[in-house]
């Protein structure tokens, strides 16, 4: 069952928690860090615990995952993989789970959505001063290395079996990395937290006062949201065509690339956002959701019984049965 919303925004991009106004006073202040970690604003925010000590532990647990997913990051998990020239490569045990996981999606989006398209992500720059189209030459012969069953996980050892194939876990390590993070807070008697990893929300129990997080989701067309969800443990995740992107000739080019064409996907939607347990399976879900298009999209969100708001590009609203966002 569908239920429809009004047009109100489009893309949400950046979802954002607060305590809202009107609530009971908190014993203390809530304590905050920033860093920058995986090409993010990384927030961690603790509202019933007073420890700047845990709050850098999330900090070195974030560093930590960087030098083992970063497809960019020299000397990395990933890196390596990608430099080993289709040789077994020896990884760590979480690399190897998660690489699993992540084919997993892969799998269930029949390719859609596909991990081995680091080589069709390196032909665009969206942060270029100055963007560019690829060179077609450039893209057919990128397109030769995607195909994430040509990816073997046996134990410890990963291997690529597609000669110039380029592992790229942007769109999951994120939401693996939230969930660690929460783990590492709940284990040090944490009750109420929110982790925002550049718009990947984990929502670690409610407020102090018990009562649930209200999460915003914020339209990328204004400064206005499209609604907000009341959450206790839980992992709001979106994927959106102005997370990042460009115009060329009056035409907007985004990052969540079709790995059939290495073009950016044009299926109507705007932006998908997903509610789930866990964050590792908000992050690949809200990337696969949206590369399946609505209709598929919508089917696969009411299997797994997730709640899912796909956003039109005409600003529209279609969620899921049971889906809270208002």
């Amino acid at each position: 069952m569908r239920n429809k919303a009004g047009a109100v925004g489009c893309l949400a991009v950046l979802l954002f928690a607060a305590l809202f106004s009107g609530c009971s006073r908190l014993p203390h202040e809530p304590i905050r860090r920033q860093d920058f970690l995986f090409d993010t604003v990384v927030t961690v925010t603790i509202y019933d615990k007073e420890d700047e000590a845990l709050l850098t532990q999330c900090m070195e647990l974030g560093r930590r995952y960087e030098n083992l997913l970063s497809r960019t990051k020299e000397g990395s998990d990933v890196w390596r993989i990608n430099h080993a020239s289709g040789q077994p490569v020896a990884v760590s045990e979480e690399t190897a789970r998660l690489i699993e996981t992540a084919l997993s999606y892969c799998a269930m989006a029949d390719g859609g959505y596909d991990i081995t398209i680091g080589a069709v992500s390196e032909q665009w720059d969206f942060r270029a001063d100055e963007p560019s189209l690829p060179a077609s030459g450039q893209m057919e012969e990128a397109l030769k290395t995607v195909d994430y069953r040509g990816v073997n996980v046996d134990g410890e050892t990963v291997t690529l079996t597609v000669p110039g194939a380029q592992l790229d876990l942007g769109s999951i390590a994120k939401g693996y990395i939230a969930d660690r993070m929460a783990d590492l807070l709940r284990g040090q008697g944490v009750q109420s937290a929110i982790l925002d990893l550049g718009g990947n929300i984990y929502v670690l129990g409610g407020k102090p006062d018990g009562t649930d997080f209200r999460v915003g989701i914020q339209s990328p067309f204004d400064d206005s949201q499209l609604g907000a969800v009341s959450v206790k443990d839980k992992s709001l995740v979106t994927s959106g065509v102005n997370q990042r992107g460009f115009t060329i000739d009056g035409k907007r080019y985004h990052h969540l690339l079709n790995p059939k064409t290495g073009y950016p996907i044009e299926n109507g939607l705007a932006s998908v956002t997903v509610v789930t347990d866990r964050s590792v399976d908000g992050d690949a879900l809200s990337t696969v959701l949206f590369c399946l298009g609505e209709e598929r999209g919508m089917e696969l969100a009411e299997r797994l019984g997730i709640e899912a708001a796909f956003v039109r590009s005409d600003g529209q609203i279609v969620q899921t049965a049971g889906t809270r966002l208002s």
